[in-house]
């Protein structure tokens, strides 16, 4: 049950990462000029990139890398959830909380 509890916990997180990271890049109400390309990549190397591979580690069971993927996408989604107060990407900060919830998880679970 907590595998599947975990498994869930870093699904959504690596989904609101995805989401967030486009949403900010493409439908971005603050912003007023054009996508800088470095950005995009920028943030694909960042964001996006760790939360994949923390799923699909977290799923094949390597917490180490999990964890390391949460360490990774941390600094630039506190950034991008207190940039900003109130707004949507406020749910950047729930990204790393979820990463390591599920990996918590999981860890409990095979303890048992």
């Amino acid at each position: 049950m907590k595998k599947k509890i975990s498994g869930y916990l870093n699904l959504v997180a690596t989904i609101n990462a995805i989401i967030l990271t486009i949403i900010f890049l493409f439908f971005n109400p603050y912003k007023q000029e054009e996508i800088n390309l470095e950005l995009v990549i920028l943030l694909t190397c960042l964001v996006i990139l760790p939360s994949i591979v923390s799923l699909l580690f977290s799923l094949m069971n390597k917490k180490l890398v999990a964890i390391i993927a949460a360490i990774i996408t941390l600094p630039l989604c506190l950034y991008f959830g207190f940039a900003k107060i109130p707004s949507v990407f406020n749910l950047f900060l729930l990204t790393p909380i979820l990463y390591l919830l599920g990996t918590k998880f999981r860890f409990f679970s095979e303890k048992i």
